[in-house]
């Protein structure tokens, strides 16, 4: 019989932003002290045996989370860059009522609907989801058969799931400003 693969994702955070309330994107923060002991005791109770862990390299809440998983496992944490959040472009690091302020119709519509709206100097959902969704294929079928752990930032997560279970870009675009810390999601060989 072979064995199921199975993507675990695990949120990378929060950081200090998302503590004050602030937008990240891609902004690379580290982890908050809570956050480090939240991941910790998200793998003393994780029964699957991560085989590979893949993190986007340059973001730091990210690997830092990737670093736990390592050392747990026994294993390295491989780069994969196309795996990074979503950029916001001039929104990151602001407190989304000043957005509101300065973008009175933008930003209400970008929480509304993603895929319609890019944040100025921002990436497109549109790009997210195909940069990411490549990425994804591309691990998985490396990993047939074995579980892999994908420590991402809150949006990219949500991407990550929806293109997992097969979802079309308006059905991840309405679940993008949703928060989960692990979702584990066995795939099939056709899902490959």
């Amino acid at each position: 019989m072979a064995m199921s693969t199975r993507a675990v994702l695990i949120e990378a955070g929060p950081t200090p932003w998302e503590t004050e309330g602030r937008i990240v994107g891609n902004s690379s923060l580290p982890l908050t002290a809570e956050a480090m002991d939240a991941i910790r005791h998200l793998l003393e109770h994780l029964q699957d045996r991560i085989a590979s862990v893949y993190r986007p390299a340059a973001n730091d809440a990210c690997n830092q989370t990737a670093q736990i998983i390592a050392r747990k496992y026994g294993i390295r944490a491989r780069d994969n860059p196309n795996l990074d959040e979503p950029s916001l472009g001039l929104w990151q690091g602001l407190f989304p009522d000043n957005i509101r302020a300065r973008f009175p119709t933008v930003f209400p519509q970008w929480e509304e609907r993603p895929l319609e709206v890019t944040p100025p100097d921002g990436e497109p959902l549109e790009a997210a989801i195909e940069r990411i969704g490549a990425a994804i294929g591309k691990i998985m079928r490396r990993n047939k058969g074995y579980t892999v752990a994908l420590p991402l930032r809150p949006m990219a997560m949500q991407i990550a799931s929806g293109i997992l279970h097969g979802q079309s870009p308006a059905d991840i675009a309405a679940r993008l400003h949703q928060r989960q810390s692990i979702e584990t999601i066995d795939l099939d060989q056709q899902g490959l």
